[in-house]
């Protein structure tokens, strides 16, 4: 593993990079609580196959802080990278990370060579649409305890254990069905990254005009969270995404809450349909 700085404009951007120099390559982009190290399992899989670039955002992880946070913002940081790696990339996103992995791929861009999204909350600009979703109840608990713990110069092992005893949609606590490895990401990224980054998403403009509606231009695979689970890609919304996108393959997970790649019962599942994903599409 390398870590390496990117420049975009005056933002400094953490980036890891794993895998053989002239290997196929992988850019993972993270959710909005998230950071790049969310991808270890991911990165673990793939390194000795592809060359597997991990992006900490824009207030996220060890990257600068920001005066804004909407997707165009965050969609700039993985150009950023894109740009640095200079060769045709297939993109995995979770949450946010697919927001902008599909930014990305609804225009003509020669680094983008496919994208594999995960659970990505492509209609939730709709108030309507926002509304229904646990998200829009989880999302400023989180913030208001985030805040609370950093003004306190809480240590680490607060954020772990708010991390990992916050109640689970599936029952019980999220330590009951994550491993030790994801909770301390979970917890190490609360303790980092920059309570503004929520504000955009309460206030539903993180998204802006953005037009869900553009067909995306490479090969596409979407994982959809369980309907009863607390997706951000609600039921139903994977019909209005095969009617733009006809030709992408749509793939619901039982079983499986917002965070598929970091919950234990599914975490086999995607990286084997990432793998496969990602051997098909691969360009060297």
């Amino acid at each position: 593993m390398t870590d390496i700085t990117i420049t975009n404009g005056t933002i400094k951007l953490a980036v890891s990079v794993h895998g053989p120099n002239r290997a196929p390559n992988v850019l993972c982009l993270h959710g909005i609580s998230g950071s790049r190290d969310t991808w270890y399992e991911t990165v673990d899989r793939l390194r000795d196959r592809f060359r597997v670039w991990t992006l900490d955002f824009r207030g996220h992880g060890y990257s600068d802080r920001a005066q804004r946070y909407l997707v165009e913002d965050y969609t700039s940081d993985a150009q950023a990278v894109l740009g640095h790696i200079g060769q045709p990339t297939i993109v995995v996103g979770h949450s946010l990370g697919g927001i902008v992995a599909v930014r990305l791929a609804q225009y003509t861009n020669k680094n983008v060579r496919a994208a594999f999204l995960e659970d990505p909350p492509m209609y939730l600009n709709e108030k309507a649409e926002w509304d229904k979703t646990i998200l829009s109840r989880a999302f400023p608990i989180l913030r208001a305890q985030q805040i609370k713990m950093q003004d306190a110069g809480a240590d680490f092992k607060t954020f772990l254990e708010f991390a990992t005893n916050s109640l689970a949609i599936q029952g019980g606590v999220i330590g009951d069905h994550q491993t030790q490895r994801h909770l301390d990401s979970n917890g190490s990224a609360l303790q980092r990254n920059d309570p503004n980054c929520w504000e955009p998403a309460l206030n539903m403009s993180m998204l802006g005009a953005m037009d869900t509606s553009l067909v995306l231009k490479v090969p596409v695979k979407l994982l959809q969270a369980d309907h009863s689970l607390g997706p951000a890609l609600l039921a139903g919304h994977e019909l209005r995404f095969k009617k733009s996108n006809p030709a992408a393959e749509v793939v619901t997970y039982a079983g499986a809450p917002h965070r598929i790649h970091a919950t234990a019962a599914t975490e086999g599942r995607f990286l084997d349909d990432l793998d496969a994903f990602v051997t098909q599409h691969a360009v060297t």
